[in-house]
Protein backbone atom coordinates (compact mmCIF):
# COMPACT_ATOMS: atom_id res chain seq x y z
CA UNK A 1 0.00 0.00 0.00
CA UNK A 2 2.98 2.57 0.88
CA UNK A 3 5.05 1.41 -2.51
CA UNK A 4 1.53 2.24 -4.33
CA UNK A 5 1.18 5.87 -2.77
CA UNK A 6 4.44 6.40 -3.05
CA UNK A 7 4.16 5.72 -6.73
CA UNK A 8 1.22 7.79 -6.87
CA UNK A 9 2.79 10.88 -5.85
CA UNK A 10 5.87 10.54 -7.92
CA UNK A 11 3.54 9.91 -10.83
CA UNK A 12 1.86 13.17 -9.77
CA UNK A 13 5.29 15.19 -9.75
CA UNK A 14 6.70 13.66 -12.74
CA UNK A 15 3.22 15.08 -14.50
CA UNK A 16 2.83 18.66 -12.66
CA UNK A 17 6.98 18.99 -13.58
CA UNK A 18 6.43 18.21 -17.10
CA UNK A 19 3.03 20.30 -17.55
CA UNK A 20 5.18 23.58 -15.69
CA UNK A 21 7.95 23.19 -18.42
CA UNK A 22 5.56 23.89 -21.02
CA UNK A 23 4.18 26.26 -19.45
CA UNK A 24 7.46 28.40 -19.17
CA UNK A 25 8.53 27.01 -22.60
CA UNK A 26 5.29 29.08 -24.09
CA UNK A 27 6.13 32.11 -22.04
CA UNK A 28 9.58 32.72 -23.40
CA UNK A 29 7.91 33.79 -26.41
CA UNK A 30 6.12 37.42 -25.30
CA UNK A 31 2.82 37.93 -26.49
CA UNK A 32 2.50 40.15 -29.54
CA UNK A 33 6.53 39.21 -30.21
CA UNK A 34 7.51 38.26 -33.33
CA UNK A 35 9.05 34.43 -33.90
CA UNK A 36 10.97 33.41 -36.51
CA UNK A 37 9.20 30.71 -38.71
CA UNK A 38 12.03 29.58 -40.46
CA UNK A 39 15.08 30.59 -43.58
CA UNK A 40 15.66 29.47 -46.30
CA UNK A 41 18.83 29.78 -48.58
CA UNK A 42 17.92 30.80 -52.11
CA UNK A 43 19.12 28.39 -55.27
CA UNK A 44 20.85 30.36 -57.57
CA UNK A 45 19.79 27.95 -60.37
CA UNK A 46 16.37 27.64 -59.64
CA UNK A 47 13.46 30.40 -59.55
CA UNK A 48 11.04 28.86 -56.41
CA UNK A 49 11.22 27.47 -53.04
CA UNK A 50 9.20 25.81 -50.17
CA UNK A 51 9.70 27.13 -46.76
CA UNK A 52 8.27 24.16 -44.68
CA UNK A 53 6.73 25.60 -41.65
CA UNK A 54 4.84 22.41 -39.69
CA UNK A 55 7.62 21.96 -36.83
CA UNK A 56 5.71 25.56 -35.39
CA UNK A 57 3.22 25.38 -32.73
CA UNK A 58 0.65 28.22 -32.42
CA UNK A 59 -1.61 30.62 -35.00
CA UNK A 60 -0.46 33.53 -36.20
CA UNK A 61 -1.84 36.67 -37.36
CA UNK A 62 0.68 38.57 -39.09
CA UNK A 63 4.03 37.87 -40.94
CA UNK A 64 7.07 39.70 -42.47
CA UNK A 65 9.90 38.77 -44.43
CA UNK A 66 13.42 39.55 -44.17
CA UNK A 67 16.42 39.26 -47.19
CA UNK A 68 19.81 38.74 -45.80
CA UNK A 69 23.33 38.27 -47.20
CA UNK A 70 22.58 38.98 -51.10
CA UNK A 71 19.57 40.60 -53.14
CA UNK A 72 16.62 38.94 -53.80
CA UNK A 73 14.05 40.33 -57.14
CA UNK A 74 10.55 39.18 -54.51
CA UNK A 75 7.91 38.06 -57.24
CA UNK A 76 5.48 36.49 -54.91
CA UNK A 77 4.56 34.55 -51.68
CA UNK A 78 1.51 32.11 -51.33
CA UNK A 79 0.98 31.23 -47.45
CA UNK A 80 -0.14 27.47 -47.16
CA UNK A 81 -2.16 27.03 -44.06
CA UNK A 82 -2.76 24.09 -42.19
CA UNK A 83 -6.67 23.92 -43.22
CA UNK A 84 -5.19 23.71 -47.15
CA UNK A 85 -6.33 27.14 -47.49
CA UNK A 86 -3.64 29.98 -48.95
CA UNK A 87 -2.76 33.65 -49.03
CA UNK A 88 -0.88 34.46 -52.04
CA UNK A 89 1.18 38.10 -51.61
CA UNK A 90 2.71 39.59 -54.96
CA UNK A 91 5.97 41.80 -54.26
CA UNK A 92 7.37 41.85 -58.06
CA UNK A 93 9.90 44.05 -56.13
CA UNK A 94 13.65 43.66 -55.58
CA UNK A 95 14.91 43.50 -51.99
CA UNK A 96 18.55 44.45 -51.23
CA UNK A 97 20.24 42.82 -48.14
CA UNK A 98 18.81 43.51 -44.83
CA UNK A 99 15.87 44.83 -46.19
CA UNK A 100 12.20 43.73 -44.42
CA UNK A 101 9.08 43.42 -46.52
CA UNK A 102 6.03 45.04 -45.18
CA UNK A 103 3.54 43.36 -42.37
CA UNK A 104 1.10 40.75 -43.93
CA UNK A 105 -2.42 40.11 -41.92
CA UNK A 106 -3.47 36.65 -42.66
CA UNK A 107 -6.76 36.43 -43.04
CA UNK A 108 -9.31 35.17 -40.26
CA UNK A 109 -8.64 36.00 -36.64
CA UNK A 110 -5.31 33.46 -36.02
CA UNK A 111 -4.09 30.88 -38.87
CA UNK A 112 -1.33 27.81 -38.40
CA UNK A 113 0.87 28.28 -41.23
CA UNK A 114 2.32 25.16 -43.29
CA UNK A 115 4.40 26.02 -45.73
CA UNK A 116 5.70 29.38 -47.36
CA UNK A 117 6.34 29.15 -51.07
CA UNK A 118 8.49 31.69 -52.86
CA UNK A 119 8.99 32.39 -56.46
CA UNK A 120 11.74 35.03 -57.24
CA UNK A 121 14.44 36.16 -59.62
CA UNK A 122 18.03 35.79 -57.87
CA UNK A 123 20.58 38.63 -58.73
CA UNK A 124 24.15 37.67 -58.87
CA UNK A 125 26.45 40.16 -56.89
CA UNK A 126 29.60 37.79 -55.90
CA UNK A 127 28.01 38.26 -52.35
CA UNK A 128 26.66 34.50 -52.48
CA UNK A 129 22.95 33.14 -51.67
CA UNK A 130 20.33 35.23 -50.58
CA UNK A 131 18.59 33.66 -47.37
CA UNK A 132 14.61 34.56 -47.38
CA UNK A 133 13.68 34.68 -43.67
CA UNK A 134 10.13 34.42 -42.12
CA UNK A 135 8.65 35.59 -39.07
CA UNK A 136 4.90 35.46 -37.73
CA UNK A 137 3.20 37.32 -34.51
CA UNK A 138 0.52 35.69 -32.66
Amino acid sequence: MKALKIFGLTLALVFSTVAMSNTAAKKLIAPGAWEKLGSKTVDMKADHDVLMVTFHEGFYKKVKFVIRKAPLHLKNVNIVFGNGENKNIVFNKRFNAGSTTRIIDLPGNKRIIKKIKLNYKTIPTGKGKAIFVAWGKH
